[in-house]
């Protein structure tokens, strides 16, 4: 007869991923995850509520952040964390209750786009609290707006709506079927197809390693406080904050333009438009 007790052992075996791309995760944060898991099963909490509550808790951190107090920055920063764990955990709990939804999945993908902006800003809130540097205020708003993939989002928009416009001219299957033909065009979007597809420095700055990067930041600033406001020299996130804010910016604007220079959002398009007929095409001629 199979165990099916929430036992430590058994959620390692049922709720793990095959494979956690995430170095992070793998190693540090799922092995203390699965502790939280393991009390989330035991109680009517449902895998979206432990989701709910990452996010309440990355806004918090993300608030703290802000206030412009190195210790309150330290407290932010520790939320920040913790809701990462419940970000793992919230997975194996839907894994071991049979709860995963699509609707997990937006919800959590939302926490994201909520979370990572927020403490972005309130980075750069907070050293601007702190030391009135205006310019921090500016990257952390900067940071903030374009941490967001703005041309996968805009680009998906228009793609809904033009599968909204499918059947009327010119987006009648006859009218799409010569570009739908060109194998060369729809065959590179392996890598072109990849909207904002994130570069090797680029990866340095995603979720959840921005977040490790601001708390070592923050941990340097509170031990470090005394030695550089006698030295002069602005807080470790002033400095953070300012190359988020630079260097986001200007790689986001470049995917921006890469997208509209190459078409991208109609090709992916195009290639959703190709794959659905594949799909039915194979499904009649499984019912012949």
């Amino acid at each position: 007869m199979t165990d099916l007790r929430p036992t430590l052992r058994n959620l390692k075996k049922v709720v793990r991923k095959a494979v956690e791309p995430e170095p992070y995760a793998r190693y540090i944060v799922r092995p203390i995850s699965i502790y939280f898991t393991w009390f989330f099963v035991r109680t009517p909490v449902t895998a979206n509520q432990v989701t709910l509550l990452q996010e309440l808790l990355g806004i918090a951190g993300a608030i703290l952040l802000g206030l412009g107090s190195n210790t309150a920055a330290v407290w932010g920063v520790g939320l920040l964390q913790l809701g990462y764990i419940l970000d793992c955990s919230d997975g194996e709990v839907a894994r071991w209750k049979g709860e995963e939804s699509v609707q997990g999945v937006f919800l959590d993908l939302i926490g994201h786009a909520i979370v990572i902006p927020a403490y972005m800003f309130g980075l750069g809130f907070g050293v601007w609290q702190n030391t009135g540097s205006l310019e921090a205020l500016i990257a952390g708003f900067l940071a903030a707006m374009f941490v967001t993939r703005l041309e996968r989002s805009t680009s998906l928009s228009v793609i809904d709506a033009l599968l909204d416009r499918l059947g009327t001219p010119p987006y009648t299957l006859a009218e799409l079927q010569p570009r739908l033909e060109q194998p060369v065009e729809l065959e590179e979007m392996g890598s072109a197809g990849q909207i904002g597809r994130r570069s090797i420095i680029q990866v340095l700055f995603r979720y959840p390693d921005s977040m490790n990067i601001i708390t070592l930041a923050v941990v340097a600033d509170y031990f470090l406080t005394g030695r550089l406001a006698e030295a002069g020299t602005p807080l470790v996130s002033y400095y953070l904050i300012m190359a988020y804010g630079t260097l986001l910016t200007l790689g986001r604007l470049v995917q921006i333009a890469r997208v509209f220079r190459g078409n991208l959002t109609e090709l992916r398009f195009l290639q959703i438009i190709k794959a659905v007929m594949k799909m039915g095409a194979g499904d009649s001629s499984g019912n012949r």
